[in-house]
């Protein structure tokens, strides 16, 4: 594998420095966490934005990852933090911050957020990240975040990713600044309609997923940035009119299954072209919504959040009703030659293949994702190996949604971030 490289140190020399191969998974993620926590001083690129989320799920993907794949997955960690500390670090007052209990750092970060004040939020997440253990985060910081797109709407990733990556610390949570940082620049930018809405227990999974099925097709509002996309349906009133009868009072467990399906089947059936940067948030965002949904004391406003990205992306980037059932094309053969087809190959040859062909395929897929070097199919890949375990009966689907992102990346080449 070819050595990924910036403008003047290449992979190999910041995975040399960080110890290479002597270096155990943990300690590589400690190290590198270290360094990818420093706050970037300009306003976040795709790749800064996504630098402390990617590195969670290649460390997730990493216990996956079959022996002959994981130097290059482990190379690609090296990769993240040789871009990541190529654009200059903010200037920030490293003082020692104040010892606050949990529950008050949380309550001083979301004021940072609020107050558009980076100095005061990236003190407010350095208090958080040395007084909260990882179990505590989504229940401490979820109220404040969820309703958030700023930071691309991404901060649910971090929380539902975190504790699963380093349950015991092993990446530090000082992770959380630089999303922080993001997070408080645009204070202005949320999802309003799920504020303190009236809820009469009245909405249920069946009444959401025929909702799913009358979004109005209103296609692209000038970009397909996450902020325009979520505000054309807020604004609007059409998540609110859409979603809110049908989730009044559904559970994050019932939600889930109608919500993430839809998710996954939109990667798999809805227009090729925004497979990269659509579909895959259209599964990452609400599953990480509703994962935080079950810390929380207001689970709803959870369930709010992940329909309103569902249903914010269909409406932007479908042609028409995400089709309930599926069909592909079987390519016949072998994965490595569907894969190189594009989606429709590579997700239809998950979609038809015997059984006993999906044993290692959890696998497979990790080990591929992690040798490629863009955030969306690391995070995409690990999303899609927890609804396996997560929505066993719906298995094969979300392994065939992850095929289709490396299948459409295997016949494009290599991933661009957008922005």
């Amino acid at each position: 594998m070819t050595a990924p490289t910036t403008d003047t140190v290449t992979a190999t020399d910041v995975y040399d420095e960080l110890g290479g191969p002597t270096r155990s998974d943990a300690e590589l993620v400690r190290l590198t966490a270290d360094r990818v926590q420093i706050p970037r001083a300009e306003p976040a690129n795709s790749f800064v934005l996504h630098a402390p989320l990617e590195l969670l799920a290649r460390a997730a993907l990493l216990p996956w990852v079959a022996a002959e794949g994981r130097e290059p997955a482990r190379l690609r960690l090296a990769s993240l933090l040789a871009q990541f500390e190529s654009e200059p670090a903010a200037e920030l007052d490293d003082s020692s911050v104040d010892e606050l209990d949990p529950r008050a750092a949380a309550e001083a970060l979301a004021k940072g957020l609020a107050s558009a004040d980076l100095e005061a939020t990236d003190r407010a997440a350095r208090a958080v990240a040395r007084a909260t253990q990882p179990h505590e985060v989504a229940a401490l910081l979820g109220p404040a975040v969820l309703p958030s797109l700023a930071a691309a709407g991404h901060a649910p990733i971090f929380l539902y990713q975190y504790p699963r990556a380093a349950p015991r610390g092993e990446a530090t949570m000082g992770l959380l600044r630089p999303l922080a940082r993001e997070l408080a620049r645009y204070p202005q930018l949320h999802i309003s309609w799920v504020a303190d809405r009236p809820v009469d227990g009245t909405g249920s999974a069946h009444a959401l997923a025929g909702a799913l099925q009358r979004v109005p097709m209103m296609g692209i509002p000038g970009s397909t940035f996450i902020f325009p996309v979520m505000h054309q349906v807020d604004d609007g009133g059409v998540a609110a009119e859409f979603l809110g009868p049908a989730l009044d009072g559904v559970g994050v467990d019932e939600a889930s299954v109608v919500l993430l399906r839809t998710a996954a089947r939109a990667m798999l059936m809805g227009p090729v072209e925004h497979v990269p940067f659509g579909w895959s948030h259209t599964l990452t965002m609400p599953q990480a919504a509703l994962a935080v949904g079950r810390s929380i004391a207001n689970p709803q406003l959870a369930v709010d959040v992940a329909g309103t990205y569902v249903v914010g992306m269909i409406a932007a980037l479908a042609t028409g009703p995400i089709p309930i059932e599926v069909s592909l094309p079987d390519p016949g053969g072998v994965l490595d030659d569907a894969v190189l087809q594009g989606r429709d190959a590579a997700a239809g040859w998950v979609w038809h293949a015997p059984t006993a062909e999906l044993v290692g395929l959890p696998s497979e897929l990790a080990t591929r994702a992690s040798a490629r070097h863009d955030a969306h199919i690391v995070k995409y890949t690990l999303a899609c190996l927890d609804q396996v375990a997560a929505d066993p009966e719906a298995a094969r689907l979300y392994l065939a949604a992850a095929a289709g992102l490396l299948g459409f990346w295997g016949h494009m080449g290599e991933a661009d971030d957008p922005m």
